[in-house]
């Protein structure tokens, strides 16, 4: 009776060992090149897309930040046919004019880190829908405050004003989207 099984074992070791193979080859393989990025890192003149500072490029960061931040929320609701209605929230934020700004970047705070993308605009307002639904009227607007919440402990949004000359401000204090605050 051991006879029988002893092909079906050497089979399944045979498929361990190819998986395990092919485990290893992947670890070189992902290790090789994280050792070549590595080996770039040290060259000169290698900026880490990953890594690199957004304000390191060259800019020369000025006192005091953006300040008079303040956050508000405002509602839109469309109603539809049976009784629906399609309901939106939108989080705005503005802050005082900054003397001799530009223009204005905004960067987006989330839960993992900052955002390398910045938003460039000439405007003090920055608006964006925070919450959105479509539910029957007699229930008003449904989740919104759930929705918002989970805004409020994800996402955020820091401003700095953009001078001439490469001079920028430091960033302002980061606003949470959905909360609304002066600051």
């Amino acid at each position: 009776m051991n006879l029988k099984i002893l092909p079906l074992v050497q089979l399944q070791c045979l498929r361990l060992i190819l998986l395990f193979t092919l485990i290893f080859g992947l670890m070189l393989s992902l290790d090789d090149g994280s050792s070549i990025a590595a080996q770039k890192v040290g060259k000169p003149g290698f900026i880490d897309p990953i890594n690199a500072d957004i304000t390191s490029n060259q800019l020369q960061v000025v006192e005091p930040p953006v300040t008079g931040l303040t956050s508000t929320l405002s509602d839109e609701v469309k109603e539809l046919p049976t009784e629906l209605i399609r309901w939106s929230t939108y989080w705005q934020l503005c802050w005082q004019p900054y003397p001799e700004a530009k223009e204005y970047e905004l960067q987006a705070v989330l839960m993992e880190g900052k955002s390398p993308k910045l938003r460039r605009q000439s405007d003090r307002c920055f608006r964006i829908q925070a919450a959105s639904n479509e539910n029957q009227k007699s229930l008003g607007l449904l989740n919104r405050e759930l929705i918002l919440l989970t805004h409020k402990i994800q996402l955020g949004y820091r401003v700095r004003a953009v001078l001439d000359d490469n001079h920028v401000s430091q960033w302002s204090e980061v606003m949470a989207v959905g909360a609304t605050n002066v600051i």
